[in-house]
């Protein structure tokens, strides 16, 4: 900011915040570890040297794939939404994709997956993990219906106003919120679930939790909201 300032820019208000935001955008600059609580960038170039320019189908074709590669197999419309595409450069990415991305059915709506995934040993998921209010796991998609019970939608996204709350996902399916309150001396982590949670269940989610107080280094208290 003082740069800009003694280059003669303004940076009063907002105008700096915004000034390096379109910078970031234009890809002069990226974001870089905080000193402190200062933020700091670095220029891309320097970070990222040697990048490669795509021509526009190249380009679709690595977005569509990386983006089925990590949440497929899913929609055509979920990449749309994910990525901002319209439907028929979505179209277009996919096809671009060619042999790499496959479009299969699931449970009777036509989705889309990376081509090995097909041939890929199909193992029981049964893992317990407390997720962040706004995890991929959920806003990677339009339609949750695969991980969300729709009677549960209300207690994830209140009010539909877009903040959604932490979450407990067993076994790939939302189970539960979960909250944090923070001290000095520890933190009370309340869970509040969607559907019965046997015992052992219950201790495989506290588990998760100490997982998180162990990030904040704080010891945890762990409460439930019935």
């Amino acid at each position: 900011m003082a740069a800009l300032v003694a280059a003669g820019i303004d940076g009063a208000g907002q105008r700096g915040y915004h000034l390096l935001w379109y910078a970031a955008q234009r890809g002069v600059t990226c974001i870089a570890p905080n000193i402190g609580t200062e933020q700091t960038f670095a220029l891309l170039d320097e970070w990222a040297p040697g990048q490669r320019q795509l021509d526009r189908d190249e380009a679709l074709a690595t977005l569509a794939l990386r983006y089925f590669r990590g949440h497929g197999p899913t929609t055509r419309q979920d990449f749309a939404g994910w990525t901002g595409l319209t439907a028929a450069d979505a179209r277009r990415g996919i096809a671009a994709a060619g042999a790499d991305l496959t479009t299969v059915l699931v449970d009777g709506v036509e989705a889309v997956l990376h081509t090995p995934l097909l041939d890929a040993p199909r193992t029981t998921v049964d893992d317990v993990l407390t997720l962040p209010g706004f995890d991929e796991y959920l806003l990677g998609y339009k339609d949750r219906a695969l991980m969300l019970d729709p009677e549960h939608k209300q207690a994830i996204i209140p009010g539909g106003n877009g903040v959604f709350q932490a979450t407990v996902v067993v076994g790939g399916r939302v189970v539960g919120t979960w909250k944090r309150s923070l001290a000095k001396t520890r933190v009370t982590l309340t869970v509040h679930p969607l559907v019965d949670l046997a015992p052992a269940r219950r201790e495989q989610v506290e588990q998760a939790l100490h997982r998180y107080a162990d990030f904040l280094a704080l010891p945890p208290r762990v409460t439930w909201n019935d």
